[in-house]
């Protein structure tokens, strides 16, 4: 589906949950570069020998043009003026992958692939940050094609779009939100990894440290380990994950004062306004800080304790209320219960949601996480007065040995598409967002490394590209 028909499908669902939809930042001015468009000049390209016209499918293109070709080290070189570009070519079973390089930058793989023909001409490549003057792009048919290809060994050239932003972002990303990233192993080469996947620096970093016992846990080593490069306090947010109690401790004894102003002031000493996921999917049989209908007055106790005696050493820190998705599987509603008596120390109200439970693979499925998920707990923190976050959301894979097999979603692009357009259109009431980029076997989330497929990666890096500013 193109970005205008998804938007436009997505505001039906969130009108008709009473969310509304808000407007995107403002456009960047847009020049299209068609293959018609030929010659050495500024918004023109160049077509080497082994291109062809389109011949009985030119309807596919929006002013029914464009080229393709089947023979390796064939190439499109465009020259254009503009801080952005996208390009745009059909997706067909029999697609091969093209390599694209820009500014004679290191080029990287396109995958012309598709299971079936596009029924219209798709973006297949995006990159923005470009800096203000002219610039050019090289489009190149390799010889090697992704292993579901039927062969055939094709590439299509419709148009490049290029623009200049209409306005900028204060944030690295150069999006409307703050957009980050659970880099799974936890290192600052992920951080990097991820941030050069999509073509765009992270905003913030949610990082797991130890949990086994309060020495690991307060080792300012394991945060300086995994913040990206070029991490700015001042710009950026560190997301730590702290269970309400070390795994040697217990509800009732959860630490000494002592040992959470430590705490306190390791994180603060590497981001002052640092978040804190304090106890978070406290409503999960799996967590041993799990809520429960037997411990909730303790556990309320020790939340409140432990917040009190962070605050107390680094009053900036800023205290997350973060359940998983859905109801409760510990106890009955107690972990909004035990929210609604603590809430005056919490600052923002987040939920961490994947696709699985429902997979977002059908319209009644991606209802159910744009309507019953997102937009019930935005819904619910805006009640409360506090902004919304989604600490952790990310694909899933669905086949033997995968932790939610039956229940996810694979390579889902749909899914992508939603969250991040749901971001995009609720940014004003976003604190966050932070995408879990797991390559391990148990989930397979990951889209920077080792996918489980090509096209849920494909979907985030066109739409991060098309939503910064």
């Amino acid at each position: 589906m193109n970005r205008r028909g998804w938007v436009e499908s997505a505001a039906a669902v969130l009108v008709a949950a009473g969310l509304g939809v808000q407007a995107s930042p403002a456009a960047a001015a847009v020049t299209r570069i068609e293959d018609t468009a030929q010659g050495t000049g500024i918004d023109q390209v160049v077509f080497s020998s082994g291109w062809s016209d389109c011949a009985g499918n030119c309807a596919t293109a929006a002013d029914g043009s464009f080229k393709w070709t089947s023979t390796p080290g064939s190439t499109a070189v465009v020259r254009f003026s503009g801080d952005s570009v996208r390009l745009f070519g059909m997706k067909e079973p029999w697609g091969y992958v093209a390599s694209v390089s820009v500014d004679g930058g290191t080029p990287v793989d396109v995958d012309y692939y598709a299971p079936a023909v596009s029924t219209s001409t798709v973006e297949v490549y995006a990159a923005a940050g470009l800096g203000a003057g002219d610039h050019t792009l090289v489009l190149t048919l390799t010889n090697r094609k992704n292993p579901a290809s039927a062969g055939g060994r094709s590439i299509g050239f419709d148009r490049v779009e290029t623009g200049t932003p209409a306005g900028t972002s204060e944030r690295a990303s150069g999006l409307p939100w703050s957009s980050g990233v659970n880099p799974q192993e936890q290192s600052t080469a992920r951080a990097d990894q991820f941030a050069a996947f999509r073509g765009a620096p992270v905003d913030n970093v949610v990082l797991f440290p130890p949990r086994d016992n309060w020495t690991t846990l307060s080792n300012p080593q394991w945060i300086a380990d995994g913040l990206p490069t070029g991490f700015d306090a001042a710009r950026d947010d560190l997301v730590m994950t702290v269970p309400l109690w070390p795994g040697s401790n217990s509800v009732g004894s959860t630490g000494t004062q002592a040992q959470w102003r430590n705490l306190a002031d390791v994180i603060e000493t590497k981001d002052p306004n640092a978040y804190v996921r304090l106890g978070w999917e406290m409503n999960l049989p799996a967590s041993y800080w799990a809520l429960t209908d037997a411990n909730r007055a303790t556990w309320q106790a020790s939340f409140v304790q432990a917040v009190q005696w962070m605050k107390a050493a680094a009053p900036g820190l800023r205290i997350v209320w973060n359940p998983n998705k859905g109801g409760d599987q510990t106890c009955n509603n107690c972990s909004r219960a035990v929210f609604q008596a603590v809430k005056s120390l919490v600052d923002v109200y987040g939920i961490d949601s994947y696709d699985s439970w429902p997979p977002a693979t059908n319209a009644a499925n991606r209802a159910v996480h744009l309507n019953d998920l997102l937009g019930e707990s935005l819904a619910y923190a805006k009640a409360n007065g506090k902004p919304f976050a989604v600490p952790e959301w990310g694909v899933a894979c669905n086949t033997g040995g995968c932790q939610w097999a039956g229940n996810a979603g694979g390579d889902n692009p749909l899914y992508i598409r939603d969250y991040l357009g749901f971001f995009n259109a609720h940014a004003a009431d976003l604190a966050f967002e932070s995408y879990f980029d797991e390559p391990a076997a148990y989930i397979r989330s990951a889209l920077s490394t080792s996918p489980i497929g090509p096209n849920a990666p494909a979907a985030y890096r066109a739409d991060i590209q098309a939503y910064r500013a």
